[in-house]
């Protein structure tokens, strides 16, 4: 059986108490967590929240409900692509991975891009995937830094050709711009 204990305890020196009904954690003398008892199937455990370091309460914080909120916020095609992979996943948790990864791309693109990419993928498949998705976000990065690239190329070019200062245009004279 596995008990948890806070996060800052891991790799120390605890003492552990049993009970009937209860299994008490102290370091230096002092309880640092309790659990009810468990019996049954070898490898068990018992993991309080409380006990998890931030980063890992997100990952738990994972729940259908969650990702359909998350994809809300999104737009309307991201909530039809995260309903659509909890919908036809065989295993919630693997569904839930993989919003998860889609969900962490937010750190790098805006929700315009995120929701611009998953209107694609609807737009090209039934099935659309996280990785497709990804693709997109990625490949839209490059085209609009490449993009980006060429308008500055054809400025600089613009500017070059004028050589003479302020040139005045055909109109100027009397005549037309052509």
């Amino acid at each position: 059986m596995f008990y948890s204990v806070p996060y800052e305890y891991i790799n120390r020196e605890v003492e552990v108490k049993l009970s009937d009904n209860l299994v008490e954690i102290f370091f230096n003398h002092m309880r640092v967590a309790s659990h009810k008892r468990l019996y049954g199937k070898f490898g068990q455990s018992s993991t309080l929240r409380d006990h998890m370091p931030d980063n890992h309460k997100l990952y738990v914080d994972q729940t259908p409900e969650s990702a359909i909120e998350w994809a809300e916020s999104i737009g309307a095609s991201t909530l039809s692509v995260i309903r659509y992979l909890l919908d036809t996943s065989q295993n919630e948790k693997q569904a839930l991975q993989s919003i998860f990864s889609l969900k962490k791309s937010e750190l790098n693109y805006t929700k315009y891009e995120i929701e611009r990419a998953c209107k694609m993928v609807v737009s090209m498949t039934k099935r659309p995937t996280v990785k497709s998705i990804q693709t997109i976000l990625k490949n839209n990065k490059k085209n609009n830094k490449k993009s980006d690239a060429e308008q500055e190329l054809k400025r600089q070019t613009d500017i070059s050709k004028n050589n003479y200062g302020f040139t005045r245009g055909a109109s100027y004279y009397g005549g037309t711009d052509k």
